[in-house]
């Protein structure tokens, strides 16, 4: 059945069903990431991180951070692989340099958690998008079919069938990919606003 409503849509069920396979390859990477990775950020682990921030060594923070897969985890690990400096005895002058590193960490590992949200989003637009194109040439064919003849009602039924199919799958592609889209943004937002804040625990160390 639902084979023969995908070949009654017409030409452009096709790009529709190309939208929707690539929503829906990003949409598990990302739930594999936030469901996975991102868990290692549990609230016992952030209280125990950020202690270490403020009071360890650098080496006993890699310690602790290295075998966590999470965004914070990771820039933390990799701001204190990257710098030279004695948590302990970091001057003002010193400054600039530490937010240096941690500013492009922090940027390296945004950029993985959105990786892949600008062709979520692109399937949004163009779902309906094409749902619609194909609304309009399933209209056309119907009342071409109708000025010419006014027997071909099977054309015209065929016509209007395009039409409504590929509305209805254009949106059926688009609003569950609008909701992970938002329910990702959100969540990358909140993972960046954490990163900000380790790296917030970091700057603490500075001498004033």
């Amino acid at each position: 059945m639902l084979l023969h409503y995908f070949i009654s849509g017409g030409i452009f069920m096709w790009g529709i069903l190309a939208a929707s396979i690539c929503g829906v390859a990003v949409i598990l990477e990302k739930l594999w990431i936030f469901f996975t990775m991102e868990k290692d950020f549990t609230k016992e682990y952030r209280k125990e991180l950020y202690k270490a921030l403020q009071t360890k060594s650098k080496e006993e923070v890699i310690k602790i951070t290295n075998s966590k897969r999470d965004s914070v985890s990771r820039i933390i690990t990799k701001t204190m692989e990257n710098i030279d400096l004695d948590l302990n005895k970091i001057e003002e002058s010193e400054k600039e340099y530490l937010e240096e590193i941690i500013r492009e960490a922090v940027l390296a590992q945004t950029g993985k958690l959105e990786k892949g949200m600008w062709l979520l989003g692109a399937v949004v637009n163009t779902a309906p998008q094409l749902g619609l194109l194909g609304t309009v040439t399933g209209m056309i064919t119907s009342f071409s079919a109708l000025s010419a003849s006014v027997e071909s009602s099977k054309t015209v039924a065929a016509g209007i069938s395009e039409a409504l199919y590929t509305t209805a799958f254009g949106l059926i592609v688009a609003i569950p990919t609008l909701i992970f889209y938002n329910y990702f943004n959100r969540r990358i937002d909140a993972t960046a606003l954490e990163m900000e804040r380790a790296a917030l625990h970091i700057m603490g160390r500075v001498k004033k």
